[in-house]
């Protein structure tokens, strides 16, 4: 485990974990809806050996500040993380090795800050990334109704969680994604960090909702970049992880067999997790 340090942007205090040599190379790990620093578990420590990783708690997860209504947006986000690496020097060194993975909204984050400051970024990497409107403009039958019925989904969620009803707001956010029965698979710590972060899932699946970039804005991305989904990735999900595949210069999207909902880097996770691996290590030598 590394040591936990807090970054300010404004008036929202977000904790990191910082672990692994100070002078190597960095990668920094985002997380998805949910989620906090510590679903990364296995990845972290492949990786912790030989380079520098940062892990946030995004704002309204793990022990960043608390969210407050549904003020918030995806920009929030990306600015959230660039407090974070200015609180470790790392803005000041632009020269350095700079990786970035994200799941989730995480991938969101991560995809934000490198259109608006690609120069600080040496890698990206997308897993499962979680924006409907990225899929907008779709106009295949079924990935239109499969897009709706997501947006549909994330919006009763949001408006459940805004309305303190819980356990609605998981069942409806989490059945589509996970499938029912989720709650009985995972363990009792990731089940205890589910619900203790619900408090957080009105704003962020709101900020997701109004994320909006453009595939000529995408087009400008141009770091090595790749997006991982998996066969068990909600249909919305691959779908997304094909179209930014496609439209980031430098991007491929690879798919998995398997990453288990709510353990996507646990044992089950062991394709994406040594993929990931590899691709980091890759760029971190060719960088």
């Amino acid at each position: 485990m590394g040591i936990t340090r807090f970054a300010q942007n404004d008036l929202a205090r977000i904790s990191y974990e910082a672990d692994g040599p100070d002078t190597a190379s960095v990668v920094v790990m985002l997380h998805a809806t949910l989620a906090d620093r510590g679903s990364f578990g296995p990845l972290r420590d492949a990786l912790a050996d030989s380079m520098r990783v940062i892990l946030p708690d995004a704002r309204g997860h793990g022990a960043s500040a608390a969210l407050q209504g549904r003020a918030y947006d995806v920009s929030d986000m990306a600015n959230d993380l660039y407090a974070v690496l200015e609180a470790e020097g790392l803005i000041r060194k632009p020269d350095g090795q700079l990786h970035i993975i994200g799941h989730g909204q995480g991938a969101i984050a991560a995809l934000e800050l490198t259109w608006r400051r690609p120069e600080l970024v040496s890698s990206l990497t997308l897993i499962e990334p979680d924006a409907v409107s990225l899929i907008d403009g779709e106009d295949d039958v079924e990935a239109v109704i499969a897009r709706e019925d997501a947006r549909n989904a994330n919006r009763a969620a949001a408006e459940a969680a805004y309305k303190g009803l819980a356990d609605r707001a998981l069942a409806l956010y989490l059945d589509a994604r996970w499938g029912e029965g989720w709650a009985e698979r995972l363990t009792r710590p990731r089940a205890a960090a589910v619900r203790r972060n619900v408090l957080a899932l009105s704003a962020s699946l709101d900020a997701l909702d109004r994320y909006r970039i453009l595939p000529e804005e995408i087009s400008q991305i141009v770091v090595p970049a790749r997006v991982v989904a998996a066969a068990t990735s909600p249909t919305t999900v691959r779908q997304i992880a094909q179209r930014l595949g496609t439209w980031l210069p430098r991007g491929r999207a690879v798919y998995v067999a398997r990453l288990p909902g709510g353990a996507p880097f646990s044992a089950e996770g062991e394709a994406a997790i040594n993929l990931i691996e590899e691709w980091v290590r890759e760029r971190s030598m060719q960088a």
